[in-house]
């Protein structure tokens, strides 16, 4: 293990607010990651493992559903940006993990940050059995650098929450329009948006790219569909 997250003390401290945008503009030192999606299912991928959730993964779950739906996020007297950014460093922080400490050795928004940070640390993996705690990459959930390309890398982060052994991978985010929620994806199904299920709708995998009116959706547009990998970043964790 390289570094060590800062472990920080649960104590009421003044408000605090962490500035660093999560789904915007990318600044500073150019990043290049690759420059097309991993194949899912390829050598990267990990094999099917059912392991017990430690007491970190369990906090992070915790921490989660606490903030669903939360109007601002402040943990523990710290304020966090209301974006993808600042809901995953929320809920690390409300289990005692201040991903944050590592982020001036960065350049770039908060999604590159975190990744550049799992990266630096060989904590990022493919799977189509992920683990709570597990942070989620995305590509191309926005086109940000307004061209109309799927060229788009690394545009947005959320967390696993839960997952079922039907593939059904529970993750929580910030949605542009629901706010802070916990929505839906399944690898083994990649390319479902949605079934039957008892005569009624069960969504397979959530809307991920951003939906533009009059203008059909491109060829990748679920959650499952523009995944880039997934980051143990609770493996920073030392007590």
């Amino acid at each position: 293990m390289k570094i060590s997250i800062k472990v920080i003390l649960l104590t009421a401290i003044p408000v605090l607010v962490i500035g660093f945008s999560g789904c915007a503009t990318v600044s500073g030192t150019a990043f290049s990651p690759p420059t097309e999606r991993p194949a899912l299912f390829g050598p990267r991928s990990l094999p099917k493992k059912r392991s017990a959730v430690s007491g970190v993964q369990a906090k992070l779950v915790q921490g989660a559903y606490k903030i669903v739906g939360a109007r601002k996020l402040i943990i523990r007297g710290r304020r966090f940006n209301f974006d993808c950014t600042g809901t995953v460093l929320a809920i690390y922080y409300y289990a005692g993990i201040d991903l944050s400490g590592e982020f001036p050795k960065y350049t770039g928004n908060g999604v590159l940050r975190l990744y550049k940070i799992m990266k630096f640390n060989n904590l990022l993996y493919i799977t189509k059995y992920p683990v709570p705690g597990d942070l989620i990459f995305w590509d191309n959930t926005y086109d940000r650098n307004r061209d109309g390309k799927m060229n788009d890398y690394l545009t947005h982060v959320g967390m696993v929450v839960k997952v079922y052994n039907d593939g059904t991978i529970e993750y929580i985010h910030e949605h542009i329009r629901k706010g802070i929620t916990i929505e839906k994806m399944n690898l083994r199904n990649p390319d479902t948006y949605s079934k039957k299920v008892m005569g009624k709708t069960v969504v397979v995998n959530a809307p991920m790219r951003m939906k533009i009116a009059g203008v059909a959706h491109p060829s990748a547009w679920l959650a499952s569909q523009l995944l880039r990998d997934f980051g143990k970043a609770y493996l920073l964790y030392h007590d």
